[in-house]
This record gives C-alpha cells, structure tokens and sequence, in this order.
C-alpha cells in the first residue's frame, strides 16, 4: 500500500505524465495543499522514491534551449499498487479521514460498479462501527467509569455517525449515477 504522499502523486501521474515541477503546480492547482501538507521537497524525494521501486518511471524530454526535464509515467506495477490502495482508502475506516480524502479525490480512476461496491462496504463498516460504540457506550454509562470517559467514547461515536453520513450521501449518489449509466 502506498503512502498518502505517494498515492497523490501517483494519481496525478496516471491522469497524465507530468515532471516534478508541472507536479507541484498540480498540488497547487488543485488545492491539495489545503487539506493535505506535502512540501515541494517531498514531491521530488517521493518520485524518486517511486521510481526507485518501479511504480513510476522517468524519460528525460528536452524541448529547446529549455533544461532536460525529467516527465514520469506510471508503470504497471505502479498503476496495480495505486488501485490497491485507492481501493483500501475507499472501504476502510481510519479517525485519520486523509486516506479516504485521497480515495475520493481519485475516485473516477475505478470503475462505477467498483466505486459503489467499496463505498457499500464502508457503509456497512461504519454501521458496524456505530453499534459497537453505541454498546460501549451504553455500558459505560452510570458505571464507574469516569464521565470524561464516557465522552471521549461519544466523540468518537459522533466522528463515525459523520462519516457514515457522508459516506451514505456518496453512495446514494454514485449508485444513482450508475443506474442512469445503465438506462
């Protein structure tokens, strides 16, 4: 599974070859740099880091008087391992909601029909989630634990009630997409 970073990066790529430099303009562009910090060094340490292990490789292109820039493209293994992880992103449930963000962001590289089946299986996920806080919860409350306790657990029930709710909505949507695509 790749690293945030790199599923990013790797993203940009597979929707069209691009160097290092038109790279960070994409993170700009695109507002990345908004909901995830990823300075311009890491941009060049991370390709390096892809290419070294195969998942991206790099021709060198020179277009005039301009300086030899290196444009990367995607490798097979490469594009396996991204929809690896994109589809990771997409059904499974972390606090940290970057991971799905990045799912989301790349979400049309997937098929629509695999879209909705990964996204039902986060719905089906958080659902579970909710009842087993909700238990939790539920036992704690006029125990002996700690009231402090007993809300900390609340806020993490209330975090899960909003992803599902988000992710329901996206579901709702994609699901509706798909059935028009088959009419």
């Amino acid at each position: 599974m790749f690293s945030k970073t790199m599923t990013i990066l790797v993203g940009i790529i597979e929707q069209q070859p691009v160097n290092a430099y038109e790279l960070n303009k994409w993170l700009t562009t695109m507002n990345v740099r908004e909901w995830y910090n990823i300075a311009s060094s890491t941009v060049y340490a991370t390709l390096k880091a892809a290419e070294k292990k195969g998942y991206i490789t790099g021709s060198i292109e020179k277009s005039g008087n301009m300086p030899d820039k290196t444009v990367y493209t995607v490798t097979d293994r490469g594009r396996q391992e991204f929809m690896d992880t994109i589809t990771g992103y997409l059904s499974d449930f972390d606090y940290d909601i970057t991971p799905f963000h990045i799912g989301m962001f790349f979400i049309n590289a997937l098929d629509k029909q695999m879209a909705v089946d990964l996204l039902g299986a986060r719905v089906r996920l958080l659902q579970k989630y909710s009842l087993e806080i909700e238990k939790q919860t539920g036992k704690m409350e006029g125990g002996q634990v700690p009231q402090i306790y007993v809300l900390n657990t609340r806020q993490s029930l209330y975090i899960v009630q909003a992803q599902l709710k988000g992710a329901e909505e996206i579901l709702e949507e994609l699901s509706y997409e798909l059935q028009n695509v088959a009419e």
